[in-house]
C-alpha cells in the first residue's frame, strides 16, 4: 500500500485516523499540530475542537476530510474504506463553517485499539515510523513477527515480543479458527476474557506457576513489576481466554452441564463439578476445580447460572442474555488501574482507585442503608429469609432484598460480597418462604430434640409436620443445597425414604369442636340456630357441626356412639331427623311462646308479630304428616292434636274482618296512623273493597282437570296434536316445532312436565291426558324422547321399503340410523320392557341384538403407530425429520408432538411405551438432531459428512453421554474414522 504516485501517502488498513496525519506529517517532515492547523484552518483560525494525547483520535467533517485527501493524493473511496473512524460522524467546529475537527481520548470513547506491528509498518510504508491500528482482540498478536501489540493509555501503544511465549502464538492461531468455526465466539471470548481478568485480580495460589512466569518472561527491562502486572493482565490471560472461550462455546458441554444441573438453578459452582473438571483439564490446571467449588458470584457463575435458566427458553433473546456480561463484570480499563509509570529508581506515584464506572456515589450510598438494616434484621432473626411486604423499622427491607435477588447476578463483587458475609443463603434458589420454614424448623429441632420422621414428626405442630413430610416426599427433587439444609437437621435420604405423614389427632379436634358447641349452646340453648357459616370465637363452628352431621348420617363409617352422646348431651336434637329450618322455627316458637296460653281458637292471635303464630298454623295444617317427634316437641309447647284440630276448625270458619271503606279525602294523612292502630286492616282500596264485597261462591271445577274457560285452548291444541300425528304417525314432536304457526312442541312438552309432577306427587293421572293418550299411547313415554324419534325414524323407514337388516348391519352403523340400531341393539339387556316390544315389531329381538358382541374400542394412535412400525422397518430407527410424510400420515410431526408430551409427562403413556419398544432411542435426552446424525453415519458409514461428524464425536468423546458413547461403540466408531 505504500507504493504509487510521487508524494502518495498510503494508509494502513484499520488505522486510526489521527495515526494517518501523524505520519502525513512526518513524510513532509512537519509536526502534527502543523497537519492538523493545515487540515482544520478556517480564517487562519485552526477550527478544532479537544486536547491531543499520544492516545487521541481524531473526526473530521467532510471539508476537512478532503483536504486529507489532496495531502495524501488518495481518493477519499480509499480513506473511507481504509480508516474506520473515516466518516464516523461531522463534527462542529467553533467557528462557525468549515472544515472542523474533534480530538477524542481514550480507549472507551473510541474503540479497541493498539500499536501496529513496527516490523508490518515499516514493509508496508517503506518509513520506520510508528502507527496505530483499531484491533479485534484476535488481532492483538502479529504471528509472523512475533508480537503482541500492547494499548497503553497515554502512551501510542508497546510492542511486546513473545519470542520466549510460544503459547500466546498459538492461542491466537486457536481463536482464528474458532471465530470461524462458531457464530458465538466472539461473544465466548469476551465472557471468558471477563473470567479470566476476575481471577487475575484474586490472589493467586501457590499452584499457579504459568501466570508468574509468563509475567515475566514479558516484562520490559525498565519495567515496574507492579506496573507491569497491571499493564499485562490481557497478554499474560490471553491463552486461558481462548482456551475457556473454546469450551464455553462446546454445544456438548453447554448440554452436559443442563442435564447435570437437573433442571435447578446453581446456588454455587460446586454443583456443576463435570463443568468445572473440564475447564481445570483445558487450562491444564488441575487444581482449579476445587477452587471454583464454593464460587457464588462472578462471570464464571453468572454464565452457567444463565446457561440453566435460559435453557428452558431457547428464545434469540435468552442466547443473547447468556453472552451478555454486565457491567460489573467487566475488566475495568487500564486507565483506571495503571498507575503513572517512572524511572526504574523511583517509587511510582500514587493511584487513587476509581469507583467501579456504571454506579454512581448515590447509588452505593442506597446499598449501604440497605446493608446496615439487613444486618439489624439478621441479628434478630436469624436470617435474611425477609416476606417482600415486610418494613421493619420504617423501611422497605423485604422489597429492597427482593430487588437484590432479582439481579444478583449483576451486582458488583464487593456487595455480593458483602450480603454474603450478613447471610449466605439471602439469594438462595429457591423460595423465601422454604427458607423461613427450614429455620423454624432449626429452632424447633433445637428446643424439642429429633424430628423423628419415621414417626411422623410427633413433637411438630400440624402444619410443621405436613411441611415436613412434603419436604420428605420431594426430596429426590429438591436443590441439592436443600437437601444439605435438610441434612443439617436431621432429615436425610434415609430418614425422609423412612418419613410418615403427620396425622392430625381426630379426637383432639373432636374435643376442642365439641368444647365451642358446648360455650354456643349454653348461652343459645341448641345448635340448631348455628349456621353453616357461623364462627365461635375464631373457630368454625358451623363448618364443623355440618361435618358431625354428615358423618352421623353416613352409613360407610359411622359416628361412634360416644361421639354422639356427647352432642346429644348438649343439644338432643343437634342432628334432627327433619330439616334443619323445621327445628329453628320451632325454637323461636318456642321462645315466643314461653308465657303464654296458646289459643288456637283465635288463631294464635296471642302471637301475633313474631312470626311464630303464622308457623304455628302451618304445623296445625299439616299436622297429620308430621314425623311422631314432631309431634311430641309441639305437645312440649303445647299444640297437641286437639289443639291442631281446633287450629284448623277455626282457620275454616273464622270469617274475614271486615274493613269499611276509606273515604277519600281522608286517606292522605290518617292513613299510616289508621294503619298503626289496626294492624289487621287490609291497606289501600283495592284491598279494602275486596274485603267488603261478599266472596263469590267458587264453581266445580271440571272433571277433566281443567277450568272451563281454558277448555276451548285445549282443544285448540289437540286439534293440532291430531293433525300432527295424522302426518307424521307420533306425537313425538321437538320443543320447538310449530304446526301451522301453533308451538306444539312447547305444549306438549309442558304436558309432559305436568303428567311428571302429578306422578312424583303421588296423584293420579289427569283425564283430560287420555286423549293425548288415545292419540299417540307413547305419547310420554317413560325414557328419552329422543330414544322415541329414533324409534318412529327406523318405523318410517321400514314402511318406505328401504332396506333393513339388524343382523346384516343394514343401514350401516356409520349412518344415524344404523348408529341408533347399533346403541339399540348393544343395550337390549337395559332397556325398558316397552322399550324391547317396540323394538320386536321392527324386527329386533333378544337373538338379533346377541349378534351385536361389543366392539373393543380402538386404541389411540393406533393408525399412527401402524406408520411408526412401517417407517422403523424400512429404515431401522424413529428419528424422521419432521416433515416427513408416510403413505400420507404426517408421521414426522406426529413424532414430534410425542416426544414433546413425553416431557410433560411424569410416566410414558401406552402408545409412548409402544414406541419405546419399536425404537428405544425415539426420544433421546440428547438433541434428536445428534440421533438422526448417528443414524446416517451408521448406515453411510463412508460419506463425507459422515465423516466429519465422527470425527468430531472422537474429539469431543468425554462430553458425550454415557449412552451416546455406547452407541457409537455399538457401529464401531474407532475403525470408522481409520
Amino acid at each position: 500500500m505504500s507504493g504509487g504516485a510521487a508524494g502518495r501517502i498510503a494508509p494502513l488498513s484499520g488505522e486510526l485516523t489521527l495515526s494517518f496525519l501523524t505520519r502525513i506529517a512526518a513524510r513532509y517532515h512537519l509536526g502534527i499540530r502543523d497537519v492538523l492547523a493545515a487540515v482544520t484552518d478556517v480564517g487562519g483560525l485552526r477550527n478544532l475542537t479537544g486536547m491531543l494525547y499520544p492516545d487521541s483520535e481524531i473526526h473530521l467533517n467532510a471539508q476537512a476530510r478532503a483536504r486529507v485527501s489532496v495531502l495524501c493524493h488518495v481518493p477519499q473511496h480509499v480513506l473511507e474504506q481504509a480508516l474506520p473512524a473515516w466518516t464516523r460522524e461531522d463534527p462542529s467546529g467553533k467557528y462557525g463553517t468549515g472544515p472542523a475537527g474533534r480530538l477524542l481520548r481514550g480507549e472507551e470513547a473510541v474503540a479497541a485499539w493498539g500499536p501496529a506491528c513496527p516490523v508490518c509498518t515499516a514493509a508496508r510504508t517503506g518509513r520506520d515510523v510508528p502507527a496505530r491500528r483499531y484491533l479485534a482482540p484476535e488481532q492483538r498478536v502479529c504471528a509472523r513477527h512475533r508480537y503482541w501489540l500492547l494499548y497503553l493509555p497515554a502512551t501510542s501503544g508497546l510492542p511486546v515480543p513473545l519470542g520466549r511465549c510460544p503459547e500466546v502464538i498459538e492461542a491466537q492461531r486457536r481463536h482464528v479458527r474458532l471465530l470461524h468455526r462458531s457464530p458465538t465466539a466472539g461473544q465466548a471470548f469476551e465472557v471468558a476474557r471477563a473470567v479470566t481478568n476476575s481471577w487475575w485480580e484474586q490472589s493467586w495460589p501457590d499452584e499457579e506457576q504459568q501466570w508468574p512466569a509468563r509475567l515475566e518472561t514479558t516484562r520490559p527491562a525498565d519495567a515496574d513489576p507492579g506496573w507491569w502486572k497491571v499493564a499485562a493482565r490481557d497478554l499474560v490471560t490471553y491463552p486461558e481466554a481462548v482456551a475457556l472461550a473454546q469450551l464455553l462455546a462446546c454445544r456438548p458441554l453447554q448440554q452436559h452441564t443442563v442435564a447435570e444441573s437437573d433442571g435447578h438453578l446453581p446456588y454455587q459452582l460446586g454443583e456443576l463439578p463435570q463443568l468445572l473438571t473440564a475447564i481445570a483439564d483445558r487450562l491444564g490446571r488441575p487444581w482449579l476445580a476445587h477452587h471454583l467449588t464454593k464460587v457464588i458470584h462472578g462471570p464464571l457463575f453468572t454464565w452457567a447460572h444463565s446457561l440453566v435458566r435460559t435453557r428452558a427458553a431457547p428464545a434469540p433473546a435468552a442466547q443473547r442474555t447468556l453472552w451478555k456480561v454486565h457491567s460489573s463484570h467487566r475488566p475495568r480499563p487500564l486507565s483506571d488501574l495503571l498507575p503513572q509509570r517512572t524511572a526504574a529508581d523511583q517509587q511510582p506515584a500514587p493511584h487513587v482507585i476509581k469507583r467501579l464506572r456504571g454506579h454512581s456515589l448515590q447509588a452505593e450510598q442506597a446499598f449501604q442503608t440497605g446493608l446496615a438494616q439487613a444486618h439489624a434484621y439478621h441479628q434478630r432473626h436469624g436470617h435474611l429469609a425477609v416476606p417482600k411486604e415486610d418494613i421493619p423499622n420504617s423501611y422497605p427491607l423485604g422489597q429492597w432484598i427482593a430487588n437484590l435477588r432479582t439481579s444478583h447476578t449483576r451486582m458488583p463483587t464487593h456487595q455480593a460480597a458483602a450480603l454474603n458475609g450478613i447471610y449466605p443463603w439471602w439469594n438462595a434458589p429457591w423460595s423465601t418462604l422454604w427458607q423461613r420454614t427450614w429455620h423454624q424448623t432449626r429452632d424447633h429441632a433445637e428446643a424439642h430434640g429429633p424430628l423423628e420422621p419415621a414417626s411422623g414428626f410427633p413433637t411438630t405442630s400440624y402444619s410443621l409436620g405436613e411441611w415436613l413430610y412434603l419436604q420428605c416426599t420431594r426430596y429426590p427433587t429438591l436443590h441439592p443445597e436443600q437437601q444439605r439444609l435438610l441434612a443439617e437437621i436431621g432429615i436425610t435420604a434415609v430418614a425422609a425414604a423412612a418419613a410418615r405423614p403427620r396425622r392430625r389427632s381426630y379426637a383432639e379436634r373432636f374435643q376442642a369442636g365439641l368444647a365451642h358447641a358446648r360455650a354456643f349452646a349454653d348461652v343459645h340453648g341448641n345448635l340448631a340456630v348455628v349456621s353453616h357459616t357461623a364462627v365461635h370465637d375464631g373457630y368454625p363452628l358451623g363448618q364443623w357441626l355440618a361435618n358431625q352431621r354428615n358423618h352421623r348420617r353416613s352409613h360407610r363409617r359411622p359416628m361412634p356412639a360416644d361421639r354422639a352422646r356427647a352432642l346429644e348431651d348438649i343439644d338432643p336434637w343437634w342432628n334432627p331427623p327433619w330439616h334443619l329450618t323445621w327445628q329453628r322455627h320451632y325454637y323461636h316458637s318456642r321462645d315466643a311462646a314461653a308465657g303464654r296460653l296458646l289459643q288456637a281458637e283465635n288463631g294464635f292471635n296471642g302471637l301475633a308479630g313474631s312470626g311464630a303464630a303464622d308457623w304455628l298454623w302451618r304445623q296445625c295444617a299439616t299436622y297429620d304428616e308430621l314425623h311422631p317427634e314432631q309431634r311430641q316437641l309441639l305437645a312440649d309447647i303445647g299444640i297437641t292434636t286437639d289443639v291442631a284440630r281446633t287450629a284448623r276448625e277455626h282457620a275454616r270458619t273464622a270469617p274475614k274482618a271486615p274493613a269499611a271503606a276509606t273515604a277519600p279525602e281522608t286517606k292522605d294523612k290518617t292513613s299510616q296512623a289508621r294503619r298503626a292502630a289496626v294492624p289487621a286492616a287490609p291497606t289501600g282500596p283495592r284491598r279494602a273493597r275486596r274485603a267488603a264485597e261478599p266472596k263469590r261462591p267458587r264453581e266445580p271445577r271440571s272433571r277433566l282437570g281443567h277450568r272451563p274457560d281454558l277448555r276451548p285452548g285445549f282443544e285448540t291444541a289437540l286439534a293440532h296434536a291430531r293433525a300432527w300425528h295424522a302426518e307424521y304417525g307420533h306425537l313425538a314432536a321437538p320443543r320447538d316445532t310449530r304446526h301451522d304457526g301453533y308451538a306444539l312442541g312447547m305444549w306438549l312438552f309442558s304436558q309432559r312436565n305436568r303428567a311428571k309432577q302429578r306422578a312424583r306427587a303421588g296423584l293420579p293421572p289427569s283425564p283430560h291426558l287420555a286423549e293425548l293418550a288415545a292419540i299417540d299411547p307413547w305419547w310420554n313415554p317413560p325414557w328419552d324422547l329422543h330414544w322415541q324419534r329414533n324409534y318412529y325414524r327406523a318405523l318410517n323407514h321400514i314402511k318406505a321399503g328401504e332396506p333393513f337388516d339388524p343382523a346384516a348391519r343394514i343401514p350401516a352403523p356409520s349412518t344415524v340410523l344404523g348408529s341408533w340400531i347399533t346403541r339399540a341393539c348393544l343395550q337390549y339387556d337395559q332397556l325398558h320392557p316397552d322399550q324391547q316390544h317396540l323394538l320386536n315389531t321392527i324386527g329386533i329381538t333378544a337373538h338379533t341384538a346377541r349378534q351385536w358382541p361389543p366392539s373393543p374400542r380402538p386404541r389411540p394412535h393406533a393408525e399412527a403407530l401402524t406408520h411408526a412400525r412401517t417407517w422403523a422397518g424400512e429404515h431401522g430407527h424413529l428419528c424422521p425429520p419432521i416433515k416427513t410424510v408416510h403413505d400420507g400420515f404426517p408421521l414426522g410431526e406426529w413424532l414430534n408432538r410425542q416426544r414433546e408430551l413425553a416431557k410433560k409427562r411424569g410416566s410414558p403413556s401406552p402408545t409412548q411405551q409402544t414406541l419405546t419398544t419399536i425404537d428405544p432411542w425415539w426420544n433421546p435426552p440428547w438433541p434428536i438432531l445428534w440421533q438422526r446424525a448417528y443414524h446416517h453415519a451408521h448406515t453411510h458409514p463412508r460419506h463425507p459428512t459422515a465423516r466429519h461428524w465422527l470425527h468430531n464425536q472422537q474429539r469431543g468423546w468425554l462430553l458425550l453421554h454415557p449412552d451416546q458413547q455406547h452407541l457409537l461403540v455399538s457401529i464401531g466408531i474407532a475403525l470408522l474414522i481409520r
